[in-house]
């Protein structure tokens, strides 16, 4: 699911050095791509190897982790006093999220089997590569636009809910839950309650967060960035001849030997994945450390653990990404290793 930002409650209790945040616990889950859904297509142990492959893709591609660039003070000795989380898990529970996640989840499932079809028939054809990208490019779309259609309202609604109780209680951030130990208040229900009462809920007017030591950045936006398509894409197709492969020497094997086989295959194809995403999430990290102590930022997490306040430094992580492709080399300091995604909503 996508979205979901902002929360409220007093922080005095930061102060105190015995409740510092906890290490990240969680990040973004990226809106389903074409090119990482599993096929859904043959039986026995195709549907078994092809299910650890996709689950292999699915944690890759939305890999990049939660970031921490934390400065010598860090963040127990800067400005921000006061800080409030929310329990993203008890918001996304909600019957309103459920159906919705259902509805998307649907429609992203097709639209990957409409891409795997589409893999199948055209690899090794002439001109294969430039027609997947534009299928791929434009189902991407269709995604994306259902997923709007259907999410946004919701996550509209509570980010207003979290805004207005944050404003009310005094909080200048707020945090999801899953990173904070203790010494915060938690305004999980009073946000539900807004959320769910009749009438709009318009959001106030913003601070200028600017000079704030907590910045964020959206995994997501990064994610959608070419040079990851094209990776996608290439793992695609990798895929597909991975999966001919064992369906033409499936039939005279052992079921031992079958299943030594999509181990195999498993293990081949999650070192591909390494080899084609590794070098892209080190480079986001490096970018993202980089940017840090350029600004002076304390703290770095994703957008998705920032559910109010904070400073997005999102365009500037991508300036910096970008320049590093082409650098001969990089001058940023290796950044903390990403911590793996697991299945939490997105924000917008």
């Amino acid at each position: 699911m996508t979205d979901l930002e902002k929360p409220a409650a007093e922080a005095a209790a930061m102060e105190s050095a015995s409740c510092a945040p906890a290490a990240p616990a969680a990040s973004e889950t990226a809106a389903p791509s074409p090119s990482s859904a599993p096929s859904a297509e043959g039986g026995g142990g195709n549907k078994k190897v092809w299910g650890i492959v996709g689950v292999i893709v699915l944690l890759l591609a939305i890999g990049i982790g939660v970031w921490y660039a934390y400065s010598p003070d860090g963040l127990m000795s800067s400005p921000v006093r006061k800080v409030g989380c929310i329990d993203a898990d008890a918001i996304y529970a909600l019957d309103e999220f459920k159906d919705a996640e259902k509805k998307m989840q649907e429609f992203s499932e097709a639209k990957a089997k409409e891409f795997d079809k589409a893999v199948k028939e055209k690899t090794g054809k002439e001109g294969a590569e430039a027609e997947l990208q534009l299928l791929y490019n434009k189902l991407q779309g269709e995604v994306e636009v259902n997923r709007n259609k259907i999410i946004l309202p919701l996550n509209n609604r509570v980010s207003a809910a979290i805004a207005i109780v944050s404003a009310s209680k005094g909080l200048k951030v707020v945090l999801d839950k899953r990173i904070v130990v203790c010494g915060v208040p938690d305004v999980t229900e009073d946000v539900i309650k807004l959320f769910r009462q009749e009438g709009e809920l318009k959001l106030p007017s913003e601070e200028d967060t600017s000079d704030s030591p907590v910045a964020y950045f959206d995994q997501g936006i990064v994610r959608k960035l070419k040079v990851f398509g094209e990776v996608d894409i290439r793992l695609s197709q990798a895929r597909a001849d991975m999966m001919r492969e064992y369906e033409k020497k499936a039939p005279s094997l052992s079921a031992a030997e079958r299943e030594a086989l999509q181990r195999e295959i498993s293990a081949r194809f999650e070192a591909l994945s390494q080899q084609q995403y590794g070098p892209l999430y080190q480079k986001v990290n490096n970018a993202v450390n980089q940017v840090a102590k350029n600004l002076g930022i304390s703290l770095v997490l994703n957008k998705q653990t920032v559910m109010y306040g904070g400073r997005n430094i999102t365009d500037e992580v991508i300036d910096t990404f970008n320049a590093s492709l082409t650098a001969p080399s990089e001058s940023a300091a290796p950044a903390p290793a990403a911590t793996p995604a697991p299945s939490t909503p997105a924000k917008k």
